[in-house]
């Protein structure tokens, strides 16, 4: 059997290279989309939790408006919300950045690999 030259393993390298940056791009299209997402689902909290409120501000008699209870209620449930989006994002992020700094490690390794080929 017939050993590689350093050209053919150079083009593995190669390949291998950029394989690797299309996975980095597909990870960085992924992570916008779910930004786009929770973006999407903070306007529709947003909007939900407005619609909530005009609807007990219609139900509710003057009185009932002076002690706030409900409205305090879901002003702490809207925060709640809010809190375990922001959660979820943080740790979005942070899964995306470490699979990134990963590849960009196994890539980088390939770099050194292929440098490291004598030229035929």
């Amino acid at each position: 059997m017939k050993e590689q030259t350093s050209d053919q393993k150079r083009a593995i390298y190669n390949q291998q290279i950029v394989q690797k940056e299309n996975e980095m791009d597909q990870i960085n299209e992924s992570q916008k989309e779910i930004e786009r997402s929770f973006y999407r689902l903070e306007e529709e909290l947003q909007t939900g939790f407005y619609h909530l409120r005009s609807l007990n501000e219609d139900q509710l008699t003057d009185e009932e408006r002076k002690s706030h209870p409900i409205q305090q209620r879901e002003d702490d449930l809207e925060r709640s919300f809010r809190q375990r989006i922001q959660d979820a994002q943080e740790e979005f992020t942070y899964v995306f950045r470490k699979e990134l700094h990963q590849m960009e490690d196994e890539r980088e390794e390939l770099y050194k690999k292929r440098s490291e080929l004598p030229w035929d």
